[in-house]
């Protein structure tokens, strides 16, 4: 039975339960515990010679591969969410044809720095998937070997029977 606690206050206490139930407390899930590739990447700006850190690895029950920033030199706040390859593959497919900024990477990322479009431009230039345009350092084009360096990042999955 609940007790009061004293006249002035109308709080009651919860009552002890006959069978008490285990508290169960659940564990976040590393789904990407399976890295792939660490990468190094240089930034864009021709000024300096600082990296970018990336990191590719399969998602365990997806099966597919997924692309974080895990870090830099020289400073620069960024996202550290995974983003699935095929995602980024759909944003530079739409690109085949023209010179295009980082700022079109923007959709890929819930994060909003400044930083994670330049960084993960920098990142697929480091893949082999773009280069630098003719017109600028800040603008990009897709190398003439994009679709086979798509087939070679994506054949780092394994099938599992789920896929096969």
């Amino acid at each position: 039975m609940p007790r009061k606690l004293n006249n002035k206050e109308n709080v009651t206490q919860p009552t002890l339960s006959e069978s008490p139930e285990l508290a169960t407390e659940e564990t976040p899930v590393n789904h990407f515990a399976n890295v792939v590739l660490n990468g190094m990447a240089k930034k864009l700006s021709p000024k300096t010679e600082n990296k970018v850190f990336y990191e590719l690895a399969v998602h365990d029950d997806l099966n597919a591969i997924y692309l974080r920033i895990s870090g830099n030199e020289g400073g620069g706040l960024h996202s550290k969410e995974w983003i699935a390859l095929d995602d980024i593959f759909a944003v530079l497919d739409s690109q085949k044809d023209k010179p295009f900024k980082s700022t079109v990477l923007k959709s890929l990322f819930k994060g909003g720095s400044a930083n994670n479009v330049g960084f993960l431009a920098a990142c697929l230039r480091d893949m082999s998937l773009t280069v630098p345009a003719e017109k600028s350092v800040f603008l990009h084009s897709l190398t003439p070997e994009y679709e086979q360096r798509c087939e070679e990042l994506r054949s780092l999955v394994k099938p599992t029977e789920k896929t096969k």
